[in-house]
């Protein structure tokens, strides 16, 4: 497993265990796949999640990252892929 596996793979698994707070559903429901919109995200919970990227991950991102970016997986690679880039 590479550097940037591991970085995605923390992140996704950070991001999965927010999403599932804010649904207060269980981690295992929710697939990285599925777009966030559909798991019940509402612009509230989407606005919550931007600031805590921001302050628990240190990752500064637009509010609109979750409709840009769709799904946990998506989130990930683009952060992974962001923070990767010089």
């Amino acid at each position: 497993m590479t550097e940037h596996d591991s970085e995605y793979q923390d992140l996704a698994d950070w991001l999965t265990a927010k999403v599932a707070g804010y649904l207060k559903v269980a981690p295992h429901t929710i697939d990285i796949d599925t777009p966030l919109a559909d798991c019940g995200i509402d612009s509230v919970m989407a606005m919550t999640l931007c600031a805590d990227l921001e302050c628990e991950k240190g990752f500064a991102v637009d509010t609109t990252i979750v409709w840009d970016h769709p799904t946990i997986d998506a989130i990930a690679t683009y952060l992974i892929a962001q923070r990767a880039s010089p």
